[in-house]
This record gives structure tokens, sequence and C-alpha cells, in this order.
């Protein structure tokens, strides 16, 4: 109407009006912030490496020859006779071998098959030469030094294995504590490995 008056808002309504404008967005900048930190906070820890260093071994100075009982063993049946890894767990024993556990492999072999670091390392052909029956030796560069050895079906032992082969120098090989057992005895049994297989059916 003409003549009416006008009636002005305070700055402190406009102020309040702005903040009602800019409340919202604002609010969803600070919300997509916090998102983005937990996201790359997640982020780095599941692409944290967790994973434990491979066991390396002790080099040792062996004089002018590696003896059975500073090799360290698994033993794996890798074919169908029962009792493989077993029977021929407790023969290295016998004979000085240090075993660490001995069960079935999840690895079919048709012949004696050594495995190591490397296929010439003297552990390697050491026990490789405690078989009369075709063997192969491997290599997969494990760094603790270990002799797999993976049983066939039909293999044959020497009656009394070699114990010693001719070194040139100091041997990377297990650190084996003082108190394991190199020989066996009544109650002696190395530990059984639990790790699943392919084949259930096999026997020890």
């Amino acid at each position: 109407m003409p003549g009416a008056l006008r009636r002005e808002e305070s700055p402190g309504v406009n102020v309040r009006k702005v903040i009602r404008v800019l409340k919202t967005p604002v609010t969803l900048l600070l919300l997509l912030g916090i998102l983005g930190y937990g996201a790359y906070w997640g982020y780095k820890q599941v692409t944290i490496d967790n994973s434990r260093p491979a066991a390396s071994c002790v080099s040792q100075d062996v004089g002018k020859e590696l003896t059975s009982d500073k090799i360290s063993v698994r033993v794996l049946n890798g074919g169908e006779k029962p009792r493989a890894a077993k029977d021929t767990r407790f023969v290295l024993l016998s004979f000085g071998y240090h075993i660490v556990t001995y069960g079935n492999s999840d690895r079919d072999v048709d012949v004696v098959t050594v495995v190591g670091n490397a296929p010439n390392d003297p552990e390697v052909r050491l026990v490789a030469q405690a078989f009369t029956s075709e063997v192969a030796t491997e290599g997969d560069g494990r760094q603790d030094h270990v002799v797999d050895v993976l049983l066939p079906t039909k293999f044959q032992m020497l009656k009394t294995p070699p114990t010693s082969i001719a070194v040139n120098g100091p041997v990377c090989l297990p650190a084996i504590e003082a108190a394991a057992t190199t020989g066996p005895s009544p109650d002696d049994t190395a530990t059984p490995s639990q790790t699943p297989t392919a084949k259930a059916s096999k026997k020890k």
C-alpha cells in the first residue's frame, strides 16, 4: 500500500539465513572428508605386508665334511605305499639325520625326489645317496635349506646309507636345537605333518 512503512530485516536475520543455506553443503563436505579418510586408512591397513620373512639358514663351518646330524629333513609320502614316510623317517634317524616332520605330500612322484635350496647343494646330494632306486634332485631356492624327501610307491634304500659328504667350505644349514634327537628311541616319533593333502587316502 502506498505510504505503508517497510519493515527492514536486521543484519542478524540475514546472517542466520546465510548460515542455513551454507550449513547443508558444509556438513556434506565434512562427511565426505571423514569417509575419504576412513577409506584411505582402511586401504593402508589392508595393503600392509604382515608376512613374516622366510626363515634363513645359518652359515656353519663343518670342516672338510658335512655330516648327516647337521641336516634337517622332511619325509613326505608322494605315493600309495602305507607307512612309507614313517618307516623312512626311522631309517634316516638311525643314521643321524634330524627329522623335522613326516607325513603325506600333495604332490605325486614316480621316483624319489629330493628337494632343497639347489640340486647340487651337499645336503641334497647326501640325502639322495641314501636311496638305491632312481632319485631326482631339485632346488626351489628355499632359504632355510631344509631338505624334503618325496617318496613314490616303489623305492629302495641302502642298508647303510652314507653319513657324510666332502665340502670345500662353510655350509648354510638350518640351526638345529642342541636337544634335538639324533637317533630313534622306542618312544621317538617326529611330529607328523598336519598339512591337508590332496590325497587323504595316502598312508604315512
